[in-house]
């Protein structure tokens, strides 16, 4: 089994990136071939993007609903503590099944992972 470690730092909504790496990671547990084990890391201004009850009318996606999707499908989803705390998120105001992470834990999730992509 291929196991891909994504770590985003970007902004939920200030760009696409976060959007479009969402959909790669979606992308790819809907259509491998083989069996994926992919883990999320949400590091810096896309610790935001674990926030839950985000209201986004004016958007054609929601990138809560997205991380909702990834965590039914199996993937694991982690939120840095430093930045976490640096934003005031603290881990009931997250959604449910995201964790807290540590610097540790992405360090041995980064040697454990066949493929990591920074986004």
């Amino acid at each position: 089994m291929t196991s891909i470690l994504l770590v985003a730092h970007d902004s939920p909504y200030g760009s696409e990136r976060l959007y479009n790496a969402l959909r790669i990671a979606l992308a790819t547990q809907e259509h491998a071939e083989q069996p994926v084990q992919q883990k999320l890391f949400l590091m810096s201004d896309a610790t935001v993007a674990a926030l839950s009850g985000q209201q986004t009318p004016d958007l054609s996606y929601h990138i809560g609903q997205m991380l909702e999707i990834l965590l039914a499908q199996g993937v694991e989803i982690a939120v840095c503590r430093t930045c976490a705390e640096a934003r005031g998120l603290t881990p009931d105001r997250l959604i449910e099944g995201v964790t807290i992470g540590t610097l540790v834990d992405l360090t041995r999730q980064t040697l454990a992972a066949d493929k990591v992509i920074h986004i």
